[in-house]
């Protein structure tokens, strides 16, 4: 006798082509989960955003009965440490318009990007990429794109909302309590490192101070080269000695009951007709230095 073979839904890159098949003719949402691979300091995994959004992405869709598709691992980071891989933001973007145009030519219609890692640089990327791809790709002309950043569920302010009024930026209490409830055998707290002050305040004290600016002549039309702080050793922006597995639980129930409520919110509404909306242009970049 064969064995049964089970696959676990709504993981897709464990399903197959009749499946997912299967899948797309009684409904057309997916999930897509975005990390990154960097540094998370000595206690935490390199890992730790892109096993954040597999966790939490599957999570999500288990509850609402939704595809996920494979967690993107490859984004931009800033950092330099080793361990840390870094994709230009537009590759990065370039390589998720690409997921977004193959998965609609499948047949998907409303897809959730779920972002989980941050990064100044990459987060612009994404959010310009995906509006150029619904401005000039016809393909999507009925399909709905959400960007849903991790951050934007914690209606009780006792994850994201609370650690970033703390400075908690990276790999701080947040992450490393996310983690313990997550997968605890990664997590090394007998490990656990910060990197010498006044480094470590300034960076909570504003999570893009991780970087120095060059410049080969100081003046305001010279492009600055921005790199890592040459001190930085260990790379964490917080206070990851306050975590606890208890919290991580609370945080990460909290996002999936809060992004699941608004999936489901968005595709009850979605009906694939575009309309107008209010439009309030961004600020003006030229400067005539008046």
């Amino acid at each position: 006798m064969t064995a049964q073979r089970a696959t676990r839904f709504p993981v897709m890159e464990e399903m197959t082509v009749k499946q997912v098949r299967e899948y797309l003719g009684r409904k057309q949402s997916i999930i897509l989960p975005i990390g990154v691979t960097e540094q998370h300091g000595y206690h935490l995994p390199l890992k730790t955003d892109a096993l954040i959004a597999t966790h939490l992405a599957r999570r999500i869709g288990g509850r609402l009965d939704m595809l996920v598709a494979p967690t993107m691992h490859e984004s931009f980071s800033g950092g330099g440490l080793p361990g840390t891989i870094n994709v230009s933001p537009s590759t990065m973007s370039l390589v998720i318009s690409d997921i977004l145009v193959s998965l609609v030519s499948q047949g998907f219609r409303n897809i959730y990007l779920f972002l989980c890692h941050g990064g100044s640089e990459n987060a612009r990327a994404l959010d310009n990429a995906v509006k150029l791809l619904l401005r000039l790709n016809p393909a999507f002309e009925h399909v709905l794109v959400a960007l849903l950043p991790v951050w934007a569920f914690d209606d009780e302010r006792i994850g994201w909302k609370k650690a970033f009024c703390e400075g908690d930026w990276h790999a701080g209490w947040l992450e490393t309590s996310m983690v313990m409830a997550l997968e605890p055998e990664l997590v090394r707290m007998d490990e656990l490192a910060l990197d010498p002050e006044p480094l470590l305040s300034e960076q909570i004290a504003h999570p893009d101070n991780y970087q120095r600016a060059e410049k080969i002549v100081d003046d305001p039309m010279v492009i600055a080269r921005m790199t890592q702080r040459p001190a930085i050793d260990v790379g964490v922006m917080g206070f990851p000695e306050r975590a606890s597995k208890e919290l991580g639980e609370r945080i990460c129930e909290a996002i999936v009951e809060q992004a699941a409520a608004k999936i489901a919110e968005l595709g009850a509404k979605a009906d694939g007709a575009y309309k107008e909306v209010a439009f309030t242009p961004e600020p003006l970049i030229f400067d005539t230095g008046e």
